[in-house]
């Protein structure tokens, strides 16, 4: 037990002692290498590389790197640049709309102290005046200084005011109520307009040095880069200042080193030459994008401050016309001056202009219709002030035209009165107060609103509005009739008595009431418009194969016309009278209605451009697509775009057309036995020449008794007579007669073929034979008798 317990112990000191032997040798091995100058100089390089790891990565995500490069040297940088808008031409080649140049002043971060940057604003704005510069100053709109009274005044309510203040975007101020007491350090809202300036001295740290007018021209500068003050932080020149000259520009490019931060660009502007006032609702015009078009078109690359087309071909080829803007690299020095390193730059991308639109639209045309239009007004606004106050009516304030080439479609004039100055848009944006007052009239701002309503400058009528046809739709009456074979070339006679009843509906001839005209053969009826003719014979066409001619002379359809904005118009039909009606009785189709809508009454209503594309049809037997825009053409001279359709064959018996022609033209020369709706109008007109094939129209509104107005006055023709040219469509709102708005007609078409005429008719106020004028709509009236379709004269 003792020799175990011995061994035990033995054993035991034995290994701790060898333990320790070997931890001795460890602690020399280790000892040894750390001595060792190779591992010396190892551990040296690795210390060093970690810490040169750690201070790279601490440059590359702390700014310091950029700060330092930036400070001290100078710095590369980029914007986006504009591309100019692309030029849009008539069909002559005559500039309608352009994009005009100007030099714009930017100011970029250039990591100048507070006192610095202040007294480079105050040189920059003593530079603008001196050059005829214009401040780019938003502050202005809520905020002036009158420099000769020394007094600052906010020039808005008090209640913009508090919600400019507090914009959290902006100054963030707290608003409050009452019960604080404030001051120019604290954070409240300031309606103490001096007060407000001292909170602004204070926050630009704009020192003492400066009296009240530097210390404003200071602030405004200031203003603009607060106001931008995250795209500025980030690098991007803010606008302080447009339209500068060449020869400042020059300056600032020369001493960029004294400049610091200055970056110029050029610029451009939409502008709009003086014929583009004939043709305003064919080109639209441009405006700032709207939050929503931004929201979609920004995947395309257009900015928030990008001008876009708002209307007519402006906005129908905005695509082509706005170009891709470019970007442009810049270069400003920092705090070293001219010993600070300038970095040049030497990469970019160009902008690519908008292509050129060119137009089917003759500018002469343009003015001479619209101009025509404006002088009938506004002789039937004089004529009506000569009668007894208790007598007058509201006569002709408004209408439309259109002229088209009948062979392809191209529209040569397309005219809405009221109109408006594209140009006006440009300028209510540079602050000019009559371009402001004329688009508060346009858009019917505040007092301008009732006015607006019964105007509407900014409508295009010849596509947006409809109206009755009257007694222009009879020759699709008379070719339902032709093709149903109702009638003949040879065999198309009706007995017109007056008063007579079709369908339970009593009907009087207007120009005869108590006898009617007697047997009128097609041409006799078209001369003289005699509703009860056309009455019978569309009873007994039917009105499914009047609807049927109608559409088929794209009547109650869109056109497809290249413009924004046109609406499909309504031609009465049991679908459209089931549609537009809630009882089962208002929902019958009566043959009194199809006798309404054989002389383009009932739920009658097309556009003008509708009316001239058929009687186009009607000359060529043809149906075109309308079209303004005849090509884009991009700037290496590719084409883009090409506007015209092939047109389609209406497949018409061209025997039937040729009668219906015939009748048209009796509408001038009348017939042996009758005069004509028109012949007086065309007395002293070249007609020999261009040989008129037409029809005029009297449609009530229903209206004219409750508003004491007067009806609206169409008429429609081709011309010439053989081989025809060109159709034309107008109306005037409240024109009275068809017949006596045919001096806007005259002059469009003596101008077209060169003619010269005899102006002594160009207001022949001599009533008409009266069966030119249609009565109202009966849609909504109730009926004698309850006679429906399937009587005898089933429409």
């Amino acid at each position: 037990m003792g020799d175990l317990l011995n061994n035990r112990q033995n054993g035991a000191f034995d290994s701790g002692r060898s333990d320790r032997k070997k931890d001795s040798g460890l602690l020399l091995t280790v000892w040894s290498y750390i001595t060792n100058r190779y591992f010396v100089l190892s551990f040296i390089y690795c210390v060093f590389g970690v810490i040169i790891l750690v201070m790279t990565t601490s440059l590359q995500f702390s700014g310091y790197q950029k700060t330092m490069s930036e400070g001290s040297k100078g710095v590369a940088r980029q914007f986006n640049t504009q591309a100019p808008r692309g030029d849009i031409y008539d069909s002559s080649g005559v500039l309608l709309a352009s994009t005009s140049s100007y030099n714009t002043v930017m100011l970029a971060n250039a990591y100048m102290t507070d006192k610095d940057l202040n007294a480079m604003c105050l040189e920059l704005s003593h530079l603008f005046d001196e050059y005829y510069c214009s401040p780019v100053s938003t502050l202005d709109d809520y905020f002036v200084f009158d420099e000769e009274s020394g007094k600052f005044t906010f020039v808005k309510e008090e209640e913009q005011i508090r919600l400019w203040q507090s914009d959290s975007n902006l100054f963030a101020l707290d608003d409050y109520s009452h019960g604080i007491i404030v001051t120019f350090t604290d954070n409240y809202v300031k309606l103490d307009p001096n007060l407000f300036f001292l909170y602004l001295r204070n926050r630009f740290s704009i020192d003492n040095s400066y009296s009240e007018t530097d210390a404003y021209r200071i602030v405004k500068i200031r203003y603009q880069l607060f106001q931008d003050n995250w795209s500025y932080q980030k690098g991007t020149p803010v606008p302080i200042a447009e339209n500068a000259p060449d020869e400042l520009i020059k300056i600032f490019n020369e001493q960029n080193y004294h400049y610091k931060g200055i970056v110029t660009s050029v610029n451009y502007v939409r502008t709009y030459t003086p014929w583009a006032l004939y043709s305003s609702h064919v080109l639209g015009y441009v405006g700032k994008i709207s939050q929503e078009s931004f929201a979609t078109m920004s995947t395309f690359g257009y900015t928030s401050d990008d001008m876009v087309g708002k209307g007519g071909v402006e906005a129908q080829m905005e695509r082509y016309l706005h170009g891709s803007g470019g970007i442009e690299t810049y270069n400003v020095w920092t705090d070293k001056g001219e010993e600070g390193m300038f970095v040049s730059s030497d990469y970019g991308v160009n902008a690519v202009p908008g292509a050129t639109v060119r137009l089917t639209i003759d500018s002469k045309l343009q003015k001479i219709g619209t101009e025509a239009l404006k002088e009938y007004i506004s002789e039937a606004q004089e004529a009506e002030l000569k009668h007894p106050e208790e007598e007058r009516k509201k006569t002709a304030s408004s209408g439309a035209f259109v002229m088209m080439d009948v062979n392809t479609g191209a529209v040569l004039a397309m005219g809405s009165y009221p109109n408006f100055d594209p140009n006006d848009f440009i300028l209510a944006n540079y602050g000019d107060k009559q371009a402001e007052e004329q688009v508060r009239y346009y858009l019917g701002k505040d007092e301008y609103k009732d006015i607006t309503a019964e105007d509407l400058p900014l409508w295009n009528r010849a596509i947006k509005s409809m109206y009755a046809p009257g007694s222009t739709f009879k020759p699709v009456t008379a070719l339902t009739g032709l093709e149903s074979g109702k009638i003949t070339p040879n065999s198309n006679t009706y007995t017109c008595v007056s008063p007579i009843k079709i369908g339970g509906w009593p009907f009087k001839c207007l120009e005869m009431p108590n006898t009617g005209h007697g047997r009128l053969e097609l041409n006799s009826a078209m001369a003289t418009s005699c509703n009860i003719y056309f009455m019978l014979l569309g009873v007994d066409s039917g009105i499914d194969n009047i609807s049927a001619m109608a559409y088929k002379l794209g009547l109650g359809v869109k056109s497809g016309i290249d413009l924004p904005g046109e609406i499909s118009g309504v031609m009465s039909s049991r679908e459209t009278k089931r549609l537009l009606h809630k009882s089962e009785y208002d929902k019958t189709w009566f043959p009194a209605d199809t006798a309404q809508a054989s002389i383009g009454q009932f739920d009658d209503c097309f556009t003008i451009l509708q009316l001239c594309r058929y009687t186009a049809g009607i000359a060529t037997n043809k149906l075109v697509t309308p079209y303004v825009i005849d090509s884009v053409v991009a700037a290496d001279g590719q084409i883009l775009y090409k506007g015209q359709k092939e047109p389609v064959d209406l497949g018409l018996n061209e025997e039937n057309l040729i009668a219906v022609r015939k009748a048209m033209r009796c509408v001038v020369n009348g017939t042996y036995r009758w005069d004509s709706t028109a012949k007086e109008q065309f007395k002293y007109f070249p007609d020999d020449k261009i040989q008129i094939v037409c029809k005029t129209g009297t449609a009530e509104t229903g209206y004219e008794d409750i508003r004491k107005e007067y009806s609206n006055g169409l008429f429609i023709c081709y011309a010439p007579e053989d081989n025809p040219r060109v159709a034309v469509a107008t109306v005037v709102e409240r024109g009275e007669w068809g017949s006596h708005t045919t001096i806007i007609v005259k002059k469009l078409l003596a101008a077209y073929f060169g003619e010269d005429y005899d102006t002594r008719t160009k207001v022949t106020k001599k009533d008409p034979v009266l069966t030119d004028y249609t009565t109202s709509n009966l849609a909504n009236m109730s009926r004698p008798d309850d006679v429906s379709d399937t009587d005898d004269l089933a429409g």
